[in-house]
């Protein structure tokens, strides 16, 4: 957790669930939100999917309040997550048991109510030119729930509408939408640690274990962080020119997928590719207490 945090002290984290379906597993994924698209696991816990039911908001609980139990109180956290997690009780327990902020995805048909006392389903608030509509110091559901605000939106090329209930009601709506569009990073980082061809392959690993499951976790986790500086180190010597196609002037390889391929040349690399490589490499390393502690000790 410091190596990942280090010195920030605002974070967005991605919330959401992956499954291991040929194992019966389900993982729980804390995940932050960065700079270069992917998301970087923080905290992750795993369960046998036949033992979820009735104890899947316990678990979502428990990892939250464990996220809050490692970060320093000057670090300000907003918690994004999906529609999966449309759920009061835990707009409640993040914003008023934890402290923390929250951007969280609403289904069509729960009703927003406005200042006014005017009442209709998320989908009715929709502007017909597609502009973001922003209904400051809503209540949601037939609790009338009070949140910061409720924004829908369904832009021309969306998919489907937006309907996001925020804790913060000072926010601008595409600042709350930004917060949320970068939660696909998690997807992102899910195919990085499960899938064979283009990741770490722990969906074809099997094991009957959540624990050592979650050790499985900890070493992705550990390879994310490390392959992605060693992208951002070849990065910031220029090596991303030398295996991307010439005509491009901007960056086509994320962090993660030119550390990846900077890792399987390095044993044939040109000592004047290399030394540069490990040198910012070694930099931004040294850059993280948490590192330096432990390489200290060495």
């Amino acid at each position: 957790m410091p190596f990942i945090v280090a010195e920030r002290k605002t974070i967005m984290v991605s919330m959401d669930w992956t499954t291991f379906d040929a194992d019966g597993h389900a993982s729980l994924v804390l995940s932050l939100q960065t700079e270069h698209g992917r998301n970087t696991p923080l905290l992750w816990r795993t369960c046998r999917k036949a033992e979820l039911k009735g104890q899947r908001n316990d678990m979502e609980d428990a990892l939250l309040r464990q996220l809050h139990g490692c970060l320093p109180e000057q670090v300000h956290v907003t918690i994004v997550a999906d529609r999966g997690f449309s759920d009061i009780a835990l707009y409640h327990f993040i914003h008023e048991g934890l402290g923390f902020d929250y951007v969280i995805r609403m289904k069509e048909n729960i009703q927003v109510m406005d200042k006014k006392g005017c009442s209709a389903p998320a989908s009715n608030w929709l502007s017909a030119d597609g502009r973001a509509k922003s209904v400051k110091h809503a209540r949601v559901t037939g609790q009338n729930f009070p949140v910061g605000q409720v924004i829908c939106v369904q832009r021309p090329g969306m998919k489907s509408a937006w309907y996001l209930a925020a804790s913060r009601p000072e926010l601008a709506p595409q600042t709350v939408m930004n917060m949320y569009s970068r939660r696909w990073g998690i997807e992102s980082s899910f195919r990085d640690i499960k899938d064979y061809k283009f990741g770490m392959g722990m969906g074809h690993m099997h094991t009957r274990s959540p624990e050592r499951r979650d050790r499985l976790f900890l070493l992705s986790a550990l390879s994310i962080a490390f392959l992605t500086l060693l992208g951002k180190a070849g990065d910031n010597v220029g090596l991303e020119r030398t295996i991307k196609a010439n005509t491009v002037k901007t960056r086509s390889y994320s962090f993660w997928r030119q550390g990846c391929i900077y890792y399987s040349l390095i044993p044939g690399m040109r000592e004047s590719q290399l030394l540069p490589l490990l040198e910012k490499f070694a930099e931004l390393m040294n850059e993280h207490i948490f590192c330096r502690k432990i390489l200290g000790v060495l």
